[in-house]
């Protein structure tokens, strides 16, 4: 009789030895794939550069849109209310209402400006500003800049704020100039949803030509699959080097879209740069951080399996030993 003890521990050595031997064979198989692409240098570079271009104007716009939005953010926080009194307010009248209207738990500051000293600042800075001695009295009423709290960060509240401070009757009317803002921010969501279907369209190309490309590196092993599955191996064990070669050049796709990306932001940056400072802005594009490179790896790295899986699912079932 034979032990079950012994019977046991045997199951038990062949379990380990099982998974070493499958983790190796994916290691030869991984190592063979890789070194048999180097062994074709320039198709292989042509595949990946193929997949580089296609994810290269996605995630381009994609950093652009988040340079945008980062900025339009911004702006949102720093909006000023302009507040414009009735001409008949004096001075000091006015002086007393700003310091009220800071006191509100909404309201960040509260600066007064003198119709005198803003008439001063516009002779100062244009260059028509002559005309205005031509005048009998000055033009410009007294002037209250509103900056709301930092809690008030979307357009919607500023709006609201904007509305209460109407309802004092000293203030004439109000401006607010977030208009351009709420522009900026259609255009970005126009951009956004652009971008997706760009990358749906582009995903589905560099899917395409994969699956091309595995369709050809089947037929050209063809006899060679014929004889692994007459003598036993399974569609899984064939397969497997085709999966490896999508992997591989999805990745160097990633890699190369990542060296096109900075040498193109590295090319734009400065001209972008001279441009917002013409509009006195500090807008700059930024380049790719871990977390984008690493999606964009793994971005790569599926489309590469994803479209060799699918080629390989279509033409292997096709080849059979007669």
């Amino acid at each position: 009789m034979s032990d079950p003890s012994r019977s046991a521990g045997a199951q038990t050595a062949q379990k380990p030895n099982a998974a070493k031997n499958y983790f190796k064979h994916h290691s030869n198989v991984a190592k063979s794939t890789f070194s048999s692409q180097l062994n074709k240098p320039i198709s292989s570079f042509f595949t990946c550069a193929v997949i580089g271009i296609a994810l290269v104007l996605p995630c381009l716009l994609m950093l652009i849109l988040t340079s945008i939005q980062s900025v339009s953010q911004n702006w949102d926080g720093s909006a000023q209310i302009t507040l414009l009194l009735h001409k008949d307010i004096s001075a000091s009248d006015a002086g007393i209402l700003a310091n009220e209207i800071g006191k509100k738990q909404s309201i960040n500051t509260s600066r007064f400006i003198d119709k005198d000293i803003a008439l001063n600042s516009f002779k100062e800075n244009f260059e028509f500003a002559d005309a205005i001695d031509f005048l009998d009295e000055n033009p410009l009423p007294h002037v209250i800049i509103v900056s709301p709290n930092d809690a008030i960060k979307t357009i919607q509240h500023i709006e609201q704020l904007k509305n209460s401070l109407l309802t004092n009757s000293e203030i004439d009317s109000a401006l607010l100039d977030v208009m351009w803002v709420q522009r900026l921010n259609s255009i970005t969501l126009v951009l956004e949803r652009a971008i997706w279907v760009i990358a749906s369209m582009l995903a589905l190309s560099v899917i395409l030509v994969l699956g091309n490309t595995i369709r050809l590196a089947i037929e050209s092993r063809k006899e060679e699959i014929i004889v692994v599955k007459l003598v036993g191996g399974t569609d899984n064990f064939v397969r497997r080097p085709f999966l490896y070669m999508g992997t591989f050049f999805g990745l160097g796709g990633s890699i190369l879209a990542w060296i096109l990306i900075q040498i193109v932001i590295y090319l734009l940056n400065q001209p972008v740069q001279e441009l917002a400072t013409s509009y006195q802005s500090n807008f700059s594009l930024s380049g790719m951080n871990f977390e984008s490179t690493l999606f964009l790896l793994l971005l790569g790295i599926s489309l590469g399996w994803f479209g060799s899986w699918i080629a390989v699912k279509k033409h292997l079932s096709d080849i059979e030993p007669d």
